[in-house]
């Protein structure tokens, strides 16, 4: 009886399913509700209908209708062949009659133009057949005078018909030290300068400055030494037009070997002073080290001690437990673990092809701190290379004792990322702003932004600009902001591929901006290259809740906050949140004080509390480490050397 119920309700689920309508499930409807579902059917894009325009100066309205509710977007461009389109519309996808203003467009200009529409359920419409208008003139005097932006600085766009990209000549190569470069160069036009650069013709790199002028030169940071690198130079003018110079190459001079420290012995100790110096040790290990146990080193531990090397033996090196945490992007790795006492924090790290697990130092480069105690460790490891396997080791060292490593570990980055970066805002009037950013790869342009009303996003009010020209270089200009009014910007690129990258403001306004950046999670960090004779390298790293510049001001010893630091890293223009400096200035073992400043585009300036880090020494010996705790611990050892 139950199995024939079973069957009975199998059938009139099928025969529910076969008979009823597919729209029955997409759509279904009432006075106050309409529930969407896929049911693993694919719909077909909108009918659009009754497209035209109205032409008001230089704004023109589009308008149309659709079968079902859709968003908006009018794809338009001076050619036909719409190979340099933008696009202006809202995603929400809530109208039935849409109705799309073009701002922003140039006077007595043909325009040719197409409507799209996509549906809730991902059905796109492009409208086949092309429609094309021609604006007006300019009102009377809005193109008089150049405009003093507020804020950002920059200049107001005068010559709104302009499509040829600045011509680049006389492009130099200056050798600044192993490991910066300056590239300059000439254009027939005001222009912006930037260079992209890597380490073949497909770069990867990009750095530079929004400032427009004839003669450019923009200085090369933090590259390998002795390594050939690509580059070309981009300038834009201030109608957007790019132009590009041919690739060409450059190689960095051989970097110098820095002298290896001295080491002082100090293993002539006169016994009766090792013998009370040894005493006081024990009891110090026993304090510090309650695990070691005397049935394993005996009731008289130290009396075969002939120098201060035997003490590490009698001491446990730090435990790692567990499987290290890896998180990686492209270019960047964070990986953590534990130990059971405090000890420092270093990763050993090369990649497939530079690991050599023969050699005595199978990495080619440590990073970390070794003199941060801790038993949570992290380590953030900069600069890496996409797409690419890496080996790396754990290395944990208490104050005392042998250093603990781990086995070998392996990870590959993420293939390579689109990265916005010199994000910078230009504000015009109250009602016109400039967006521009730069891409590591070639990508379009898109700003979306919608208003507050009462505190509350108006996300129903949201407009997007795009342009669908793959570039570098981007620029978009909104023209029909409210003065006043505060708006959540989203700033987005998307290659070639899809792969889309996207940076939010989440408050932005014209009105005059008066506050600095905030700045969070400074940390430095630093790095020895084994392969390079032992290099230092410090990365200094931090936060800000809006696009700024970046710089540090440090100096040897510790300092309060009324000291003016006298060293200062290069001003760098590139206006981004996650700020990563690289210094190769500071000397090993030395403690430094360090400011890290951020500038936004409205001039406004924060300057972080001073911070105190020690860099990493080249090479100790045993007896280094053990005379110096010892004199840190105690004070009557001072006398004794």
């Amino acid at each position: 009886m139950k199995n024939n119920a079973k069957i009975i309700c199998l059938f009139v689920v099928l025969l529910f399913v076969l008979v009823l309508p597919i729209d029955v499930f997409a759509a279904m409807k009432s006075s106050s509700y309409v529930i969407y579902d896929s049911v693993m059917h694919s719909f077909d894009g909108p009918v659009i209908s009754g497209v035209a325009h109205s032409i008001s100066g230089t704004t023109a309205t589009i308008t149309w209708n659709t079968d079902v509710a859709a968003d908006s977007f009018v794809i338009y461009d001076t050619d036909n062949s719409f190979a340099a389109s933008r696009e202006q519309g809202t995603s929400n996808k809530n109208y039935i009659s849409h109705s799309v203003a073009l701002t922003g467009l140039s006077a007595n200009t043909e325009y040719y133009y197409r409507v799209r529409s996509e549906r809730v359920n991902g059905g796109i419409t492009i409208d086949n057949t092309t429609y094309n208008f021609t604006t007006g003139s300019e009102p009377a005097g809005e193109d008089e005078e150049p405009a003093t932006p507020s804020g950002g600085g920059g200049i107001l766009i005068i010559d709104k018909t302009d499509k040829i990209a600045p011509v680049i000549s006389d492009i130099s190569v200056a050798v600044v030290s192993p490991s910066s470069v300056e590239i300059s160069w000439t254009t027939d036009e005001e222009a912006t300068s930037f260079v992209e650069y890597g380490e073949s013709n497909i770069y990867g790199r990009t750095f530079g400055k929004w400032e427009l002028e004839l003669e450019h030169a923009v200085i090369l940071d933090n590259l390998d030494s002795d390594t050939l690198y690509h580059f070309r130079a981009l300038s834009s003018d201030d109608w957007a037009n790019v132009g590009y110079s041919e690739d060409r190459m450059f190689t960095t001079q051989k970097g110098e070997v820095p002298p290896e420290q001295e080491v002082e012995a100090k293993e002539d100790l006169e016994q009766s002073i090792l013998s009370r110096v040894s005493q006081e040790i024990f009891n110090f290990f026993q304090r510090l080290f309650p695990a070691v146990s005397l049935n394993e080193i005996g009731l008289d531990p130290f009396t075969d001690i002939k120098s201060l090397d035997d003490f590490s033996n009698f001491v446990p090196a730090p435990i790692l437990s567990g499987t290290p945490g890896v998180s990686f992007t492209a270019t960047e790795a964070t990986i953590t673990w534990t130990t059971d006492i405090e000890s420092g924090s270093q990763v050993a790290i090369s990649s497939e092809s530079e690991y050599d697990p023969n050699s005595v130092n199978p990495y080619k480069q440590i990073v970390g701190d070794a003199e941060a105690l801790s038993t949570e460790h992290e380590v953030r490891v900069y600069g890496l290379s996409p797409d690419t396997v890496y080996h790396f080791q754990l290395r944990s060292k208490s104050p005392f004792g042998p250093t603990s490593r781990s086995r070998d570990f392996v990870f590959k980055t993420n293939i390579e990322e689109l990265v916005i970066s010199s994000l910078f805002t230009q504000i015009i009037d109250n009602e016109t702003a400039v967006f521009k950013w730069v891409t590591n790869k070639e990508a379009d342009s898109s700003v979306k932004y919608a208003p507050y009303r009462e505190n509350v996003l108006a996300i129903d009010m949201s407009k997007t600009i795009k342009d669908n020209a793959q570039v570098i270089i981007h620029e978009i200009k909104l023209t029909d902001l409210e003065a006043g009014t505060f708006y959540e910007v989203e700033i987005s690129s998307t290659d070639a591929l899809g792969n889309k990258v996207i940076e939010t403001l989440s408050r932005f306004s014209t009105a005059e901006d008066d506050l600095p950046p905030s700045v969070s999670n400074i940390k430095a960090d630093s790095t020895i290259f084994v392969d390079r004779g032992n290099k230092i390298q410090t990365i200094v790293s931090w936060i800000t809740s809006e696009p700024s510049t970046s710089r540090v001001y440090y100096q040897e010893g510790v300092h309060g906050a009324g000291i003016e630091l006298i060293e200062s890293t290069i001003l760098n223009t590139n206006y981004t949140k996650e700020h990563v400096m690289v210094i190769t200035k500071f000397k090993p073992g030395i403690v430094y004080t360090f400011r890290v400043e951020s500038i936004d585009s409205g001039g406004n300036v924060v300057l972080s509390d001073p911070h105190t880090f020690m860099t990493a020494k080249k090479k100790e010996s045993i007896i280094q480490v053990i005379i110096r705790i010892l004199e840190e611990t105690f004070g009557w050892l001072k006398q004794l050397t």
